[in-house]
């Protein structure tokens, strides 16, 4: 059924993109180099998305034995006709930035707090992680960013192809004709409406929903639930597809790790303490984890645990409780990832943030647990029993490993509380292998691609640098396949 064709179009192109980080980015580069005029929609006043915020990180495989790993952590909810086209693409992202101009530096995995290098791989017990490499885009020592280095890449190459790009131009509705094909966006921009023809096919890379509450509501494993994001992130393509008849998948599947959220700021603020001198606790005062091992993007495994006597999540929120040798040591927020590193720098100290109240002080343990209104003696308690551990080489609770063991000794102590908060999520409207969207039935809606988080192939377990380097994958795939198709007209 089609949905209000409208008489008179604004903008007519081959190929619309509808999102501009690095799904939008990369699907539109591919588009043009196989011969479509493209027009790029974004909703924000800049690019990026969740790229330009993220750790920059990407990857390729050597070997069609990674396939074996990406399975086993989609978990049976991603078909192997997808993990396949995927895994063999995943092959040529690192070529692909050689190919339109980057060069390519290795990097390291790391764990959500504790700082020493880790596996390439988040979860190297599974079979087949080895044929994984993770490496970044290489830049000049005045970019340090890795996510600003893979942003100015893509970017440039979008602007030296002129590929128009159309910013604060958010949209509304896919528009349909009576073969039920997608022919165009209908847009809004400068509070009136634009109507976008596209000729060939229309690729939806407009990111996840962590900041759509109704979403997340519905379908995410624990509440609340913050996000370090974009905050242009609220789902529009979700919304959009399904009003189409569009299917759905991977809607509780999350990359997430605990942050900081102040009330002052939208998104939340990474936390990482480059210490080993800290434990987490819950409103009980208890540990809940070995600290130093928590994968860096699973944090909901942790945090969705229900105590269904006294109807709470029993680790949310979380407090990280540390000394005064940690506190000194480096910001808590390392100010290189999530939107509010532009937006606010975190005292080099933790000073600034101890004043703002964001982070609780106490001369003693007893005095910090009346802070932040947990059990005094439980929380002397935890800490007494993690100092123990480490005094004698060995975590009786969670088995932390030696050299990861030290006590928190050095008053005054303090803490921040923590709460489970969105990389982003990997859910939305379900593609196949070659990008396009599917509907409820399993039958591709024709004309319409996807790319990028919003219905990303990760549907259960996450891989650190997996989105961005999907985006590369998919963005390629649907660009390619979008530029094939033939004039509807």
């Amino acid at each position: 059924m089609s949905i209000s064709v409208p008489e008179k179009w604004d903008i007519e192109t081959d190929v619309v993109v509808v999102g501009y980080g690095g799904a939008g980015a990369t699907a539109a580069i591919t588009a043009s180099n196989c011969g479509a005029q493209v027009t790029v929609l974004e909703k924000m006043p800049s690019g990026g998305g969740n790229t330009r915020v993220s750790g920059g990180g990407l990857f390729k495989t050597t070997s069609m034995e990674w396939r074996r790993y990406v399975e086993a952590l989609c978990f049976g909810a991603t078909g192997t006709d997808v993990i396949e086209e995927f895994v063999r693409n995943a092959m040529e992202n690192k070529d692909w930035i050689k190919e339109i101009g980057g060069e390519v530096e290795p990097t390291l995995h790391l764990q959500v707090s504790y700082p020493g290098p880790a596996p390439k791989a988040s979860f190297p017990q599974l079979p087949g992680w080895e044929s994984m490499e993770k490496f970044g885009v290489k830049g000049p020592d005045t970019e340090p960013n890795k996510a600003e280095r893979l942003w100015k890449l893509l970017s440039g190459n979008v602007e030296r192809r002129a590929i128009r790009v159309m910013m604060s131009t958010p949209a509304r509705r896919l528009i349909t004709n009576e073969k039920d094909e997608v022919i165009g966006v209908a847009a809004e921009k400068d509070g009136r409406d634009l109507f976008v023809k596209a000729r060939r096919a229309v690729i939806l890379t407009c990111g996840g929903f962590e900041f759509n509450d109704d979403l997340k509501r519905d379908f995410l494993p624990c509440k609340p639930f913050f996000a370090f994001g974009n905050p242009g992130n609220t789902g529009d393509g979700v919304r959009m597809a399904q009003k189409i008849g569009a299917g759905l998948w991977h809607m509780t599947a999350t990359s997430a790790q605990l942050g900081f959220k102040a009330p002052e700021y939208e998104s939340a603020f990474i936390i990482r303490l480059f210490t080993e001198r800290f434990i987490y606790v819950n409103r009980d005062a208890r540990r809940f984890a070995d600290e130093a091992k928590i994968e860096v993007h699973s944090i909901a495994w942790l945090t969705s645990i229900f105590d269904g006597q006294r109807f709470r999540y029993l680790n949310i929120p979380a407090y990280a409780i540390f000394d005064e040798t940690a506190r000194r040591k480096a910001p808590l927020s390392p100010g290189n990832i999530g939107f509010n590193q532009n937006l606010y720098k975190w005292s080099s100290d933790n000073s600034a943030e101890i004043g703002k109240g964001w982070i609780s002080k106490g001369k003693t343990i007893a005095e910090l647990a009346r802070k932040i209104s947990v059990d005094e003696a439980a929380l002397e308690k935890t800490v007494a029993d993690y100092n123990d551990g480490c005094k004698n080489g060995r975590d009786g609770e969670f088995g932390r490993s030696r050299e990861t063991l030290t006590a928190i000794d050095a008053p005054p102590y303090y803490a921040i509380e923590l709460w489970p908060c969105l990389i982003n999520t990997q859910g939305g409207p379900t593609r196949d292998k070659d990008g396009r969207v599917l509907d409820a039935e399993g039958s591709p809606i024709p004309r319409l691609y996807s790319a990028g988080e919003l219905g990303s192939i990760w549907g259960f377990a996450y891989q650190g640098s997996g989105n961005n380097g999907e985006s590369l994958i998919f963005g390629r795939i649907a660009g390619r396949n979008a530029a094939a198709e033939r004039s509807w007209e």
